[in-house]
């Protein structure tokens, strides 16, 4: 219900009293379909406005702490930024949001596949986010132009009021089919329903919580008398923080039913692989083993040697046993004695396959219980941790979470010096080892206290041609004294080098190293104060 146009009347209301009046610095993009505004304010200099016009997420949402990705960014409108927002308003009966600036406007469309977002610069220009065509960019600007826009819901309760006949709210798609279903539900006048549920939508409590019979997270007034609440609910009187919550729920669901594919696909596969080696072991088995034919076929040839010569094919010869004539296969290539070793060893083989195939066969058949029960698990599983806990036990390569594993695996803290350097630390013997051997770069500054435990500390060096001032290097130094045994102390030696001179080979112990070159700064331990911690 979040995408509701009332709510969006609410994200306006509350985004309005704190932005209006800030400026707009730079307009980029990192990821598809997603517009990132960076307005700092005071005490928050890296706050960003987020903007999806995906079509199956549409959404406006806040980040206090945001930083610019180095790499793969798009700024948008930069030759008319910075703008100061002097207001902030929201189209009549329309998913359309506009910021009014000193020199512009951004308009922010909801319009399914056609969502989209424009800056109107002075001589009324239009220019898009999105690629447009002539053709289409005309069209948006008719639109645009042909809307009345509105920050206070007054002009809406006017419109409702206007309306009699109860059809005609269903023939306003703004409202809403679920809207329209909890007025018909509740008693009364269906008007003054509709109006007593936009009065809720924009001032009552957002309750946020996952719904297990649909399957998804829901999202709507703690006051709708057509959803059932679970206790197990998230309440919030803030758009922005249910709305983050609820893409945290939805992106939680999203990756277990990305890892539940993954689990079913490879239990279906393993299973019927298991099962095609389960007959073809049991066919095997159930032929029996030719280990005591084949040895009486050789000592059938060594009692009638004389009989045999290079270049026969095959030998027919009274078996002393049965009586019978028994014709056996020989080797046209081989010696007499050859051919008679030849089924011995035969024999030999085919009593250890047969005993393997008996052993696979056990095997096997353990191996396919275990993972029908394992299935029967996953099939009443939904939560994420013992759906991890399967895959971990199926011994399965990670890919759906790969990119989280890795999260984990290089999760180190992280502090930003000067809005710029990015210095890295390791947590414990372990993380320090995976910071310095796997995650540093050759050419990036490493450092450590001396003579005493401490993490590792990496600065990270995005252009090797740049150097690196001094007092990012003592900054960085006095972080790693911080994080070390010497934290206490007025001042700390500090060993600092490339990464390149930092090496770690078997010899040493977890969280160990040897460095070949150094530098020494001496340094007071602390966090400096333009030395701020990035939250992932």
């Amino acid at each position: 219900m979040y995408k509701n146009y009332f709510y969006l009347f609410r994200c306006v209301q509350q985004l309005e009293p704190f932005i209006n009046g800030k400026q707009i610095v730079e307009v980029y993009t990192q990821e598809k379909d997603k517009l990132f505004l960076h307005l700092p304010l005071i005490g928050k200099p890296n706050f960003h406005l987020i903007v999806s016009t995906n079509l199956q997420q549409p959404y406006i949402t806040i980040k206090d702490e945001h930083h610019k990705a180095k790499k793969n960014t798009i700024n948008f409108f930069s030759e008319f930024l910075p703008s100061t927002i002097e207001s902030i308003q929201i189209a009549i009966g329309d998913r359309v949001v506009q910021f009014v600036m000193n020199n512009g406007k951004i308009t922010i469309v909801f319009k399914g596949g056609q969502s989209n977002i424009f800056f109107t610069d002075p001589q009324n220009l239009l220019h898009s986010f999105k690629k447009n065509t002539l053709q289409e960019k005309k069209k948006h600007e008719d639109e645009i132009a042909g809307l009345n826009f509105a920050n206070s819901l007054s002009s809406l309760y006017e419109l409702i009021e206007r309306t009699n006949e109860e059809q005609s709210f269903k023939k306003m798609p703004f409202i809403g089919k679920d809207i329209i279903a909890e007025a018909e539900l509740r008693t009364g006048n269906i008007k003054k329903n509709l109006l007593d549920i936009f009065n809720e939508i924009n001032r009552e409590n957002i309750v946020v919580y996952f719904d297990e019979n649909l399957g998804k997270p829901k999202f709507h007034p703690k006051t709708f008398i057509t959803a059932t609440i679970p206790e197990d609910h998230t309440e919030f009187n803030n758009y922005f923080d249910a709305i983050n919550k609820y893409f945290a729920l939805s992106h939680s669901q999203s990756r277990v039913k990305n890892v539940r594919k993954e689990i079913e696909k490879f239990l279906a596969k393993e299973i019927e692989t298991l099962s095609l080696r389960l007959n073809n072991l049991k066919i095997r088995v159930d032929l029996g083993s030719k280990e005591t034919l084949y040895h009486h076929y050789g000592d059938l040839l060594l009692a009638n040697i004389k009989l045999l010569h290079k270049g026969i094919k095959e030998i027919e010869l009274n078996d002393y046993i049965s009586g019978e004539k028994v014709k056996i296969i020989l080797d046209e290539k081989l010696s007499p004695h050859q051919n008679i070793d030849r089924f011995y060893d035969k024999s030999r083989a085919e009593k250890i396959e047969y005993q393997k195939s008996k052993e696979l066969l056990t095997f096997n058949q353990k191996e396919y219980e275990r993972l029908i029960k394992i299935r029967n698990q996953f099939e009443s599983t939904e939560e994420q941790d013992k759906l991890l806990e399967i895959k971990k036990e199926l011994k399965m390569k990670s890919q759906t979470l790969n990119g989280e594993e890795k999260k984990d695996k290089y999760s180190f803290r992280h502090f930003l010096i000067e809005n710029k350097y990015h210095i890295f630390v390791g947590k414990d013997s372990k993380n320090n080892d995976v910071l310095t051997t796997k995650f540093a770069k050759q050419n990036d500054f490493w450092f450590h206290a001396r003579s005493v435990s401490g993490s590792h500390v990496v600065l990270r060096v995005e252009n090797t041609k740049e150097i690196i001032p001094k007092n990012i290097l003592q900054k960085t130094a006095s972080v790693a004294a911080f994080y070390s045994k010497a934290k206490t102390s007025k001042l700390v030696p500090v060993t600092y080098t490339l990464k390149k001179y930092v090496i770690k080979n078997q010899r040493h112990e977890t969280g160990q190293v040897t460095v070949t070159k150094e530098n020494v700064l001496l340094v007071k331990p602390e966090i400096p104060k333009d030395c701020e911690m990035v939250v992932e």
